[in-house]
């Protein structure tokens, strides 16, 4: 049975691992052919780039040809003369020709090719007319029968009745140095074939050079299939047969040939690239080859294991099996072999003949483990002991732990248990402290001689103690509970005890620092609110002051300059009024300062309206236009947040003037009240079109902080909310603010 089934298990791990190695292989094998034909597209995309730069260098005699063409004074002589100017910059000089808007030729400079045929000429001509870019032809042979295209490239000039069309032909030969030139620098090898095909399928060239300028197989089929938007990659048709013969060329036609075909820009020519499969799957066959060899050496390595696995493991194995089975019906069985399944087998029967043994019992089912519980970060201190005590309770070594705390931090004793219950009388805290007093281990038993009453559940044996002191303010003791109360036991539970006392020391270090740190920070935010607050205060005085005194006695001083008498002498009228300007410009300048001090309409009429009234003051005098988007209005927002957030918005008003060069200013306020015990809160963002700011600039450690920006953000921060400075990369700044009332 054992011979069997290791037979099955041999057979399906041989044809997983041989099906694992044969599908990693044709996955590589897919992967390798996949690499080459991306190769293959990167390359004919990359001739077919070169050939429209081609094609868009003849750009630049065109232009210069419809240029000369549009000169209202050139005669026919100066026209005949930059004709052959063009033409010698061409790429192959080869001629070079002008058109009016109904076809007909103006000027020419075509010798020995001639005009193209006329289908060939309208066809040019009526593309170029609906395009701004140049154009090319298909092939056409010139008087001379030498292969060419043409490249032509309209324009219209004037308006009206003076509205004139005109096109500019170059011609480019096929066959000249130039052009050939062109695709010398693109090697192929001998199996493979790199053509250049117009929208007919015709060869306008090919590194085969008896394919050059005669119709290529099939290639109006690959032509028109990528100019409809079909595949870049393509195999030939299965007509192609070995050994038949092009009827129309003479060519043999290829087997099994994958085609490569990616467009010209600017024309409808498509550059195409053949290879012959077999070529292209070659560098494949030697990884076949290999991975037949790798799948037939780890066949024979998995028999190799088997027949020694079968030797050495499955036949000891078998006589153990007939040696349990003889031991089961009390007979003696001889044992042959000096390995360890037979040395195994020498014991049962030693343990058969000794007297008084039995069956052992069945070893009791493993305790379902208790699912640990993450320590929570609660900010109660008493909740995050409980919760660690609970966590080492959970352990499987563990049966109960005691914690027993003590300090001003806590406000008196602080006991826990968990996995046993302690009654007795008197506090319990004490008790422990004093039972544990300069021990490491207290037996069960010293706790019941003490008088505790012990629950226990998991039957403790004895505990172990950890003294814990937190900075001399807080002491106790950390108790742990085993169920067993061997050396070995010890060894382990005094290192965990260590680590677990440090824990417990670091919890409560940290829930104390917080706790300083979040009373500091209260204290400072109190400070703040009272230093803003006095400032608030100080800047109303000082605007009450200055209006109730210097303004009126400014005011005073011009109705009395407005009775000094002139004695109809001009220069004392002059001098008269210059004094009256310039009390009322002092007049206006404390106006300003005393609204920027403390606007009365923040007082008077709340802060939607002094938002409104700054904004129409810092930024609409400046040239900005302003929008004021409110929602809530109508709710009461506490004194010191109206001044927080009129603060802020007259910071950001007057850096939006000086820095933004910004055109548009929005600001939204949403106030929400408080209902169903939530507290209310006044939400807004200030946004303008400008410039923008750099993030980095919003810290004190910057070359040049903004100390306007890092005040707002002070300011909301003092009251309780958040505010965000966000830019985008268009441009412009958003500041966001998020204020709650106070409860």
């Amino acid at each position: 049975m054992i011979r069997r089934r290791f037979l099955i298990y041999f057979l399906i791990l041989s044809a997983i691992t041989i099906v694992a190695t044969v599908a990693f292989e044709s996955w590589s094998f897919r992967r390798a052919i996949n690499h080459s034909l991306d190769q293959n597209l990167l390359f004919a995309r990359s001739v077919a780039r070169v050939v429209g730069g081609l094609v868009e260098s003849e750009k630049d005699q065109l232009t210069r040809l419809l240029d000369a063409a549009a000169k209202p004074d050139l005669d026919k002589k100066a026209l005949a003369a930059e004709l052959a100017a063009v033409r010698a910059d061409t790429l192959d000089q080869d001629g070079v020709a002008l058109f009016d808007q109904t076809r007909q030729l103006i000027a020419a400079d075509a010798s020995p090719a001639g005009l193209p045929p006329e289908d060939v000429l309208l066809t040019l001509l009526r593309r170029a007319e609906k395009s701004k870019a140049p154009v090319a032809t298909d092939l056409w042979k010139g008087l001379d029968k030498h292969p060419r295209i043409a490249i032509a490239q309209g324009r219209t000039t004037g308006e009206g009745a003076d509205k004139k069309w005109r096109a500019a032909v170059v011609y480019l030969r096929l066959d000249a140095p130039n052009f050939q030139r062109v695709f010398s620098y693109f090697l192929v090898n001998d199996q493979s074939r790199l053509q250049l095909l117009d929208s007919t399928g015709m060869a306008l060239f090919s590194t085969q050079a008896d394919e050059r300028y005669v119709s290529a197989v099939h290639g109006t089929y690959f032509t028109d299939k990528v100019r409809l938007g079909g595949e870049a990659q393509m195999q030939c048709h299965s007509c192609h047969k070995k050994g038949q013969k092009e009827a129309a060329h003479g060519e043999e036609a290829r087997e099994n040939e994958i085609m490569t075909v990616a467009p010209v820009p600017g024309t409808e020519w498509t550059v195409t690239v053949r290879e012959g499969t077999l070529r292209l799957y070659a560098p494949m066959v030697e990884t076949v080859y290999a991975s037949t060899a790798l799948v037939c050496l780890i066949f024979g390595c998995f028999v190799g294991f088997y027949l020694l696995l079968s030797r050495r493991v499955l036949r000891p194995m078998r006589q153990l099996t007939e040696t349990a089975k003889a031991l089961a019906l009390e007979h003696g069985a001889s044992v042959s072999g000096n390995d360890e399944f037979s040395q195994l087998a020498h014991s049962f029967e030693a343990m058969r003949a000794r007297p008084g043994a039995s069956t052992p019992a069945k070893p009791d089912a493993p305790p379902t483990p208790r699912a640990t519980q993450p320590v929570q970060p609660l900010l109660d201190i008493r909740q995050n002991l409980k919760g660690l005590a609970e966590d080492v309770a959970a352990s499987k070594a563990v049966s109960c732990v005691l914690l027993h705390l003590r300090g001003g931090p806590l406000g008196g004793d602080f006991f826990s248990a968990h996995g046993i219950t302690l009654r007795a009388e008197g506090a319990m805290g004490e008790l422990l402290e004093s039972i544990a007093a300069g021990r490491v281990q207290v037996p069960v038993g010293d706790l019941e001689a003490r008088g505790v009453a012990i629950e226990d559940g998991h039957h403790t044996k004895l505990f172990f103690v950890e003294r814990i002191n937190v900075r001399d303010t807080l002491q106790g003791e950390l108790w742990i509970g085993v169920p067993e109360a061997s050396e070995s036991v010890s060894r382990l539970i005094g290192p965990t005890m260590t680590v677990i006392g440090g824990q417990v020391q670091s919890l409560v270090e940290r829930s104390l620092l917080y706790e300083q740190l979040r009373l500091e920070q209260e204290h400072k935010n109190r400070m703040l609110r009272h230093l803003f607050e006095a400032e608030a205060e100080e800047r109303k005085h000082i605007a009450r002051e200055i209006h109730d005194e210097t303004s009126q006695e400014l005011t005073a001083l011009a109705l009395q300059l407005e009775t000094v008498p002139t004695d109809g002498l001009p220069e004392v009228e002059a001098q008269l009024e210059k004094a009256k300007l310039l009390v009322k410009r002092i007049l206006d300048g404390i106006n300003r300062l005393v609204r920027r001090l403390r606007p009365a309409v923040l007082d008077d009429m709340g802060l939607v309206e002094a938002v409104r009234a700054t904004g129409q003051n810092i930024l609409t005098s400046a040239g900005l236009k302003f929008s004021l988007d409110v929602v809530g209005g109508d709710i009461t927002v506490p004194k010191d947040i109206e001044n927080t957030v009129y603060r802020v918005f007259q910071e950001a008003a007057t850096n939006i003037v000086r820095h933004a060069q910004a055109k548009r200013v929005t600001m939204r306020l949403h106030i929400e009240g408080g209902h169903n015990g939530q507290v209310g809160r006044l939400m807004g963002w200030i946004e303008d079109d400008g410039k923008g700011m750099d993030p980095a600039l919003l810290t004190t450690t910057a070359p040049r902080p903004r100390w306007g920006l890092l005040g707002m953000r002070e300011r909301i921060v003092q009251m309780g909310g958040t505010v965000e400075f966000e830019t985008s990369p268009g441009g412009g700044l958003r500041i966001v603010f998020d204020v709650p009332f106070h409860a």
